[in-house]
């Protein structure tokens, strides 16, 4: 933070949405890219779209590389909202909580339980340890580069909570309207988790961007 940065009062509400769509834009949608393509593909039909889909789904490791890719910009983004010059650190912060969330046993949660439970529960449970773990990764790496053990382990449970619990309340909100994963609705996976992923994107990107925002003012 610079001298003058830090004598103003932070604004919070700016704070708060620039941080949300930064982390909608950079994280939620590049999430989700696969399935974007498949709902983009049935309303357009160009062989770029269906090549690129093919190539997706044969090697998952590039959406993971896109994703942390995209992630840096959000780093860029939130280094700019909060005041933070070294965007690099947030960068190097947020994909290795990104890749070990990722690949860390709690993301795969639907091998553990399979047929213990309905597919629609299984999907939830399974996207819900996801979610949580790679944003408690990012969250605990946040405040490792701050250097404050207090910072990390509350933004490594704000940001979790609140980004499952939108994540559970997205797949609820859909299946009252009867779009269920393993249900009827063609492509309703796809549906779900686009919107799931971009919904608790904006709120956890939000909580994020103002614990971090608050903690590294005193930095």
């Amino acid at each position: 933070m610079t001298t003058d940065a830090a004598q103003k009062p932070l604004n919070y509400f700016r704070v708060a949405w620039q941080s949300a769509l930064a982390a909608a834009l950079c994280l939620g949608l590049p999430a989700g890219l696969l399935l974007w393509l498949i709902l983009l593909q049935q309303i357009i039909h160009f062989t770029i779209i269906d090549q690129t889909i093919t190539l997706l789904q044969i090697n998952g490791l590039i959406s993971i590389f896109v994703l942390a890719v995209c992630s840096l910009m959000w780093s860029y983004l939130l280094a700019r909202i909060s005041g933070y010059r070294p965007w690099w650190k947030i960068g190097f912060a947020t994909v290795l909580g990104i890749i070990l969330g990722w690949f860390s046993p709690l993301s795969n949660l639907d091998g553990v339980f399979v047929n213990q439970f309905p597919i629609h529960t299984l999907y939830a449970v399974s996207m819900g340890g996801l979610i949580w773990v790679v944003t408690a990764c990012v969250g605990l790496a946040y405040g490792l580069i701050l250097q404050n053990i207090k910072a990390a382990l509350m933004m490594a449970l704000t940001t979790s909570l609140v980004s499952v619990l939108t994540l559970l309340l997205t797949i609820i909100l859909f299946d009252q309207f009867g779009i269920r994963v393993g249900g009827t609705v063609h492509l309703a996976m796809s549906k779900v988790t686009v919107s799931s992923l971009v919904t608790s994107a904006i709120t956890g990107g939000m909580v994020l961007g103002l614990g971090f925002t608050k903690y590294c003012t005193h930095f």
